[in-house]
């Protein structure tokens, strides 16, 4: 007498929301969410006259329209590491005056502040470089940094409560 087949279990992929998004959820909410973000931006600079579409902010949103989730793009983040960036960029043009140079020292630096107050942005690292470049005045810091900073998180929450494959931010502070 031969023994039964004993047939292996079959191997099942728990559902979460990876495994349940659509292959084209996957493209076209970040697509969307990225098209939105910067459409939101680009009108807000045209209705105040404030430069928040600008580089660093840009590359904000891109994020946010990829990777809604990451840590350094959350508010926290986003707000203290610009500032931070965009201090350590005046500061820098304060002491070597705006060039080339100045853009290098002060983005390379802009890394310090943000790691330190635990709140990394690599955009920030654009304000830096966007700052030692021309040498703004210290108002740069309100007008763009804090409004665009802002701004781009406000698009972000905005666009999270709208696309609900979308969810921005993570936490707020």
């Amino acid at each position: 007498m031969t023994a039964p087949l004993k047939t292996p279990p079959l191997k099942t992929q728990p559902l979460n929301a990876q495994t349940a998004t659509p292959a084209w959820a996957k493209v076209l909410v970040p697509t969307i969410a990225g098209l939105a973000g910067l459409l939101a931006l680009a009108a807000l600079q045209a209705g105040t006259g404030a430069a928040l579409f600008a580089l660093p902010w840009v590359a904000a949103v891109g994020i946010i329209a990829v990777a809604p989730q990451a840590p350094f793009v959350q508010p926290r983040a986003m707000l203290i590491g610009q500032v931070s960036a965009g201090v350590m960029g005046l500061a820098a043009v304060a002491v070597l005056g705006p060039s080339i140079w100045t853009a290098a020292v002060a983005a390379g630096l802009a890394t310090a502040p943000m790691m330190l107050l635990k709140a990394p942005h690599p955009p920030a690292t654009a304000t830096a470089a966007l700052i030692g470049a021309t040498g703004p005045s210290w108002w740069f810091l309100l007008d763009p940094i804090l409004l665009a900073s802002a701004a781009t998180v406000l698009v972000g929450w905005a666009l999270g409560t709208v696309l609900p494959a979308h969810r921005y931010p993570a936490k707020w502070w």
